[in-house]
């Protein structure tokens, strides 16, 4: 179990393992086999957390949803896409903590008003400023554009509530200052239709600006100034989900590169071990695999439940292939290349 769980949670490859056995490769994956089916359960009895960030990553396996704070993972989940379903069951037995931070995915925010609905929420300001870039990139051929991503950028520079108000100030002034150029309109020939219609001149300065505007109108911009009174370690409060992003995420995403051929369940097995050492408590590998038989009453299970292969023949039972690509060797008239008019 030692070597299955080094191999997973390293870069050891499985030749080195048996290079180091004095075996061959073929004898080490007959080894691990059965433990491939050992289930890796996930930590409970969480505890009033200061924060908790949320975020998504993809992998070859799927989408993995990740619960953390800045030191343990709490829970982990695997998806087809960040839906408000999955970020549900991912957070449902978690105790609601004096705040969240995401990245801004509907799921995520879905989920936490109906799971957690007294938690305020903290938008990560470095998606906030992607967001932006993206709308209007990093050179905006207007000046009032300009503004606007100087506003993005000022962001993650605010550390105190004063620099935060008159960050609002400043957002409140390119309101009066810059309104009738946001509102400005442009005919255009509708694709579809062929008529005539008017559009926002600046529809991508309108979604950038706006994007800040509600975000700071409802809270979400500066929560992590303001943090709970009974918050055990306030100084500590994020804005941004890069303790995660890069204490949890790129360390994974170097993990399934170093295993870049082990795809679908296998590699999804790969990184709940992974994630369930960097917990609060882990469990030793020996009992979790020891109460599941070391995997072999699930291996048993697979074996039963695997459909037989009718094209197959069984020498035990004596029973031929129901299709076979066996050509006789012995002469037959059918046989042969067609020739004339059918």
């Amino acid at each position: 179990m030692n070597e299955f769980i080094s191999h997973l949670t390293s870069n050891k490859s499985i030749a080195d393992i048996a290079a180091a056995r004095g075996t061959s490769p073929k004898t080490v994956h007959r080894h691990f086999q059965p433990l491939w089916l050992i289930s890796v359960p996930q930590p409970h009895n969480h505890p009033v957390y200061d924060q908790i960030f949320l975020d998504g990553t993809y992998l070859n396996g799927g989408c993995l949803l990740i619960a953390a704070t800045r030191d343990y993972v709490l829970a982990w989940r695997w998806c087809k896409q960040e839906t408000t379903y999955d970020y549900t069951q991912l957070i449902r037995d978690i105790t609601p903590p004096l705040m969240a931070v995401i990245d801004g995915g509907n799921g995520a925010y879905t989920a936490m008003t109906s799971c957690w609905p007294q938690t305020p929420i903290q938008r990560c300001l470095v998606h906030v400023q992607r967001n932006t870039r993206r709308d209007i990139t990093s050179r905006p051929r207007t000046p009032q554009g300009t503004i606007i991503y100087q506003l993005a950028l000022q962001l993650t520079r605010i550390t105190t509530r004063e620099q935060a108000d008159q960050w609002i100030d400043y957002l409140h002034q390119f309101t009066q200052d810059c309104n009738s150029w946001m509102n400005e309109k442009t005919t255009i020939t509708d694709p579809l239709t062929g008529k005539k219609k008017k559009v926002f001149t600046h529809q991508r300065a309108r979604r950038a600006f706006y994007r800040l505007y509600h975000l700071a109108k409802d809270g979400k911009l500066f929560a992590y100034l303001t943090p709970h009174p009974s918050a055990k370690n306030p100084e500590a409060f994020a804005s941004t989900t890069n303790c995660l992003e890069g204490g949890i995420n790129g360390p994974l995403k170097l993990i399934a590169r170093q295993h870049h051929g082990r795809k679908g369940e296998r590699q999804r097995t790969n990184i709940d071990w992974w994630l369930h050492f960097r917990t609060r408590d882990p469990l030793d590998p020996h009992i979790i695999a020891k109460q599941q038989n070391w995997g072999k009453d699930s291996l048993a299970k697979v074996e039963t439940l695997t459909p037989v292969n009718n094209n197959e023949a069984n020498h035990q039972t004596g029973r031929p292939a129901l299709y076979d690509n066996h050509i006789d060797i012995e002469y037959t008239h059918s046989v042969g290349i067609r020739k004339g008019t059918i």
